[in-house]
């Protein structure tokens, strides 16, 4: 199926080194984080036939699956907020986790870039200022993965290390609901953001491919989308399970039918040659579809946070 999208986004370039680090390792995967997936295409080092992925809970907890390695969470930390994204590194040797107070966590081989929090910014529901407009929603590692962008819901964007700043939604006016999901391209050069209500917005020498906005379920929203491996495309996530595609993004199925109003779908992530992909769920189920086999999930788990990200190749 195809559809259209809206998107929120604002860009602040910081080219300041901030001081909140935080490098855990745990012996032991923790319970769930909140996020959207996070990936950019053309950069995986999965070896053919090998495939994994990791799960993130609203706790910070990270579950890894397949050839995913475990390499530490935020489970057992006194989090100021919670977690809401995770993003892998370009050689899949570590990844970062993101809180909605744009704190950064990183682990296995993942560098730290900086923070929100290290810049001085308190998180939005703060009376101290300066303070951040919106939540953090989301992360998305830079094309060579030396940098990352964060994603606030009003649209705002935050980048780090080489990840470059190519406009937001505030530099167009704004958007007209909040964002839930933001996707690098091929080049590096640029990026969509996506909206709850489907909005799609291209920057810098991204493509708009469409976008699910006028096809909105009632009661539904958007909550993830995917680029495919070429960059000449993405899957868009609805809340209820259904997948629209875009550009060269083929549609393999989609838990729709099978996702309950109380477990909405949280994430959708594909394979390293896009011939599959993965949707997950509030509650750590984990749904296969094309060449991307079911390695597990945590759905029988009693979680200590919701599944709200995931990633993987």
């Amino acid at each position: 199926m195809q559809f259209p999208t809206r998107g929120m986004l604002l860009l602040v370039s910081l080219v300041t080194l901030c001081s909140f680090f935080v490098v855990v390792q745990m012996a032991s995967a923790g319970a769930a984080t909140v996020s959207s997936s996070s990936l950019r295409p053309g950069n995986s080092a999965t070896t053919p036939g090998q495939h994994g992925y990791w799960l993130a809970g609203s706790d910070g907890g990270v579950f890894s699956f397949g050839s995913a390695q475990f390499y530490g969470s935020a489970a057992n930390l006194h989090l100021q907020s919670p977690v809401v994204g995770i993003t892998p590194t370009a050689d899949r040797a570590g990844y970062w986790l993101v809180a909605s107070d744009g704190g950064v966590f990183s682990f296995g081989d993942a560098n730290f870039y900086g923070s929100i929090p290290g810049l001085g910014i308190a998180p939005a529901d703060s009376t101290m200022l300066p303070r951040l407009n919106a939540p953090i929603v989301g992360m998305v590692a830079s094309h060579d993965g030396r940098g990352y962008f964060l994603v606030a819901a009003d649209g705002g964007v935050f980048t780090f290390g080489d990840a470059t700043f190519e406009g937001s939604c505030p530099d167009i006016g704004g958007c007209s609901s909040g964002v839930s999901a933001m996707m690098t391209d091929s080049t590096g050069n640029g990026y969509w953001v996506v909206t709850y209500a489907g909005d799609v917005h291209a920057f810098g020498d991204a493509t708009l491919y469409g976008g699910p906005a006028a096809y909105l379920p009632y009661a539904t929203e958007v909550l993830s989308a995917a680029p495919t491996p070429s960059g000449n495309g993405y899957w868009i996530l609805f809340s209820n399970g259904e997948i629209y595609t875009y550009g060269d993004a083929a549609y393999l199925g989609s838990p729709f039918g099978h996702i309950a109003f109380s477990n909405p779908a949280s994430a959708i992530f594909a394979t390293a040659d896009g011939g599959g992909y993965w949707v997950t769920s509030f509650n750590g189920a984990v749904y296969a579809y094309g060449d991307a086999p079911n390695d597990g999930d945590v759905s029988a788990l009693h979680l200590n946070g919701q599944i709200v990200a995931a990633t993987g190749s």
